[in-house]
């Protein structure tokens, strides 16, 4: 004879697996990216809407303007899936079959970018300063990015700047530049909170987490 389980069981069990949904948090972020995921990360990139707009945001921490010298604006974070995104957001004739097609072939780095903005104290003023430029620091010298989870260093394996420009087409006056470094996915623990931090050439450390178990 089967016996049916009580009400009593019934609530037991229910609360048992709620308690394991919140210990065991499915991960997010995971690479190599599935054609599902591709499929739903480009079908939310054509969207262009406030969705769009809103999954992005959680990829960007903007930071406050120090009192003097330079200005680390931003700290972004580009997880494959988030590039998708952002390949089908500038696609001007979205294709979501052919770009399955077309992405799964692509490999993905883990991108992170740092926005600096000059101010009056970075760079500094020269004694006899020029009428319409001003100097173009040494980026890369001047600020050193460390990206760790816990106590472990992840180095990146390439990194370039990308300069401001305050006018179209590279026709206005440098007002600072974007630090790009790209990551290996396979040294970024996907069940661990990822730390950026920023030295600036005045000594000052900017610094801030992402947690990987919410970004996709």
């Amino acid at each position: 004879m089967t016996t049916k389980p009580g009400p009593g069981f019934v609530v037991f069990l229910a609360t048992f697996a709620g308690v394991l949904a919140i210990a065991l948090p499915a991960l997010a972020y995971q690479y190599p990216l599935s054609s599902s995921d591709i499929r739903e990360a480009y079908l939310l990139g054509t969207r262009r809407d406030s969705v769009t707009a809103d999954f992005f945001a959680q990829y960007r921490h903007d930071l406050p303007m120090p009192r003097t010298g330079p200005y680390v604006s931003d700290i972004i974070v580009e997880t494959p899936y988030a590039q998708v995104v952002d390949i089908a957001q500038s696609d001007q004739n979205p294709d979501t079959q052919q770009a399955g097609i077309d992405l799964s072939k692509k490999s993905f780095p883990f991108i992170v970018r740092v926005g600096i903005n000059f101010t009056d104290t970075y760079p500094s003023p020269p004694s006899n300063p020029p009428l319409l430029r001003v100097t173009i620091p040494d980026f890369e010298r001047d600020f050193r990015i460390r990206m760790s989870q816990k106590d472990k260093k992840i180095e990146p394996s390439s990194s370039k700047v990308i300069l401001l420009d305050s006018g179209d087409y590279g026709s206005g006056q440098v007002t600072g530049a974007v630090l790009e470094l790209t990551y290996k996915n396979g040294d970024i623990d996907a069940s661990e909170d990822l730390a950026i931090k920023v030295q600036t050439p005045d000594d000052q450390d900017v610094e801030t987490t992402f947690d990987l178990g919410h970004l996709k």
